[in-house]
């Protein structure tokens, strides 16, 4: 299949998530589809490394990414997971174009589209829907990554987990013992207490 028949294929998926920020008339969407390049990545593959710029947005059409850092000690610490149907983007990094702090890794066999950012700011130039639709997805990557934020701050442990269970219930069976606890902030032979003692219950 030639790269515009498959990023074609992504149009019911992509424009699913375009409504779910902003509606926008088919003929503003269809603006950001020459701008695209389809890429296929491998369970565990580094999308994108710490130290490097964000150069794209990207949009997950299938398969499972989790964004992560590494502490002070070398150990990783997962900060957000994307599942398909949604943008994901390092928008500090990918405004300033200045290094990331932060990898991504495709933890199943993904299907992505990338957007590179001159080609968004052009976009942002010609199109005002695109202009507002650029600020509203700032936002909701911003309240994406505050989210984790407030559960260690504001949250109990099992209550971190209860959270993700019932806003995210298709990441509990996908993301490891050891990813997840790594996200919610509690060591994983505690989120394995946990887990028991709710199906105990």
């Amino acid at each position: 299949m030639s790269n515009s028949a498959t990023i074609l294929a992504f149009m019911p998926a992509l424009k699913a998530a375009i409504a779910a920020i902003q509606p926008m008339a088919l003929e503003d969407i269809e603006l950001i589809l020459p701008l695209a390049t389809h890429k296929t990545i491998k369970k565990n593959s580094l999308i994108g490394r710490e130290n490097e710029v964000c150069r794209h947005i990207l949009f997950l059409r299938s398969g499972l990414v989790r964004m992560y850092y590494l502490d002070e000690s070398g150990h990783e610490i997962s900060y957000r997971f994307t599942e398909p149907g949604h943008f994901f983007v390092d928008f500090q990094s990918f405004l300033t174009q200045k290094p990331s702090r932060y990898y991504w890794q495709a933890l199943q066999d993904s299907q992505i589209l990338l957007f590179p950012y001159a080609a968004v700011q052009q976009l942002y130039q010609r199109s005002p829907a695109w202009t507002n639709f650029g600020r509203l997805m700032a936002e909701h990557v911003y309240l994406q990554l505050n989210e984790r934020v407030d559960m260690l701050l504001f949250m109990k442990p099992q209550e971190r987990y209860q959270y993700v269970v019932s806003q995210y219930p298709g990441l509990i069976s996908q993301v490891s013992l050891l990813h997840l606890s790594s996200y919610l902030g509690i060591k994983p032979e505690s989120l394995s207490r946990i887990r028991k003692r709710m199906v105990s219950k």
